[in-house]
């Protein structure tokens, strides 16, 4: 055992011993998994993560988180030394053993799973997890379940009630880059839907995401339409899958080609006095 696994095993267990007799005041309200799980986390300064294997360290003994340890300089953020090929199996015995509370634990979220990767997984895609406002310039942030309070109160005007909409599209023989987005809010849950034209592609795109768990945006679908009547006959254009969930972003979603894709040619065809309209319909259709 290397010297700075001994002097980190011999922190711990006063660690351990002061927890379970709750000798120290600014401690007494944690239990002893919360308080080991502080000495597992990073030393760097800026990043301060929870260590999960394989836990890297200096030669002086600070430990670091995979990220920090393979920075460009593989010197310790700390005390400047290098760092050492070595892991500290040690401390990667102790992680695994461990359980840390999802970090939006205040939010509400109940789980608590040994840190590191499941853990990490959990927080990506966590029901209470913050979401970021669309607008420009709102620096507002929250759950999903204050989304709708948000928008109803500062983005009234992209917010519609329901899950069917159609969208009136302008000066589609002039069509200049174009970017809307609204939330949709109905009975089956929320929804981000965004709808675009690239110049560069010359068409459009469009797209729905779940606000919400992954697995419950399998359970929805949306459908684009558009179509022209005439006396003698109907054509019709249509999208439809299953919604995205919203921890893949749309412009991986337009760039894969993963959405509703209408070439402008197909457009202008579809369009009546320059004017190109839209249907929109959101479905929930279970497992």
């Amino acid at each position: 055992m290397l010297p700075s696994d001994r002097r980190n095993l011999e922190k711990i267990s006063l660690k351990l011993l002061s927890a379970s007799r709750t000798s120290l005041s600014d401690e007494q309200d944690e239990d002893l998994n919360t308080a080991v799980l502080k000495l597992l986390q990073c030393s760097a300064s800026s990043c301060l993560r929870y260590l999960y294997p394989p836990i890297k360290q200096c030669r002086s003994g600070h430990c670091l988180c995979l990220s920090c340890s393979e920075l460009p300089r593989p010197i310790c953020p700390q005390c400047s030394t290098p760092l050492i090929q070595a892991r500290n199996v040690a401390l990667e015995a102790i992680a695994t053993k461990l359980l840390a509370a999802c970090k939006y634990r205040s939010e509400g979220c109940p789980e608590a799973m040994p840190h590191g990767y499941s853990m990490l997984a959990h927080e990506m895609q966590c029901h209470f997890r913050l979401h970021s406002c669309f607008a420009g310039k709102c620096k507002w942030t929250g759950t999903v379940r204050n989304i709708l309070e948000h928008m109803e109160s500062h983005h009234r005007e992209r917010v519609f009630l329901g899950s069917e909409k159609v969208f009136k599209i302008k000066k589609i023989n002039n069509r200049e880059d174009m970017d809307m987005m609204f939330l949709f809010s109905c009975e089956e849950g929320d929804f981000w839907v965004k709808f675009i034209y690239s110049k560069a592609e010359t068409s459009f795109f469009g797209a729905v995401q779940y606000i919400g768990k992954a697995d419950i945006a399998g359970k929805h679908r949306y459908r684009f339409e558009i179509k022209t009547s005439g006396d003698e006959s109907e054509s019709l254009y249509t999208f439809s899958r299953r919604t995205h969930a919203d921890t893949t972003n749309f412009e991986t979603i337009f760039n894969n080609h993963d959405c509703f894709w209408a070439p402008i040619n197909i457009a202008k065809y579809f369009a009546e006095n320059d004017v190109l309209s839209v249907k929109l319909n959101i479905d929930y259709i279970g497992n």
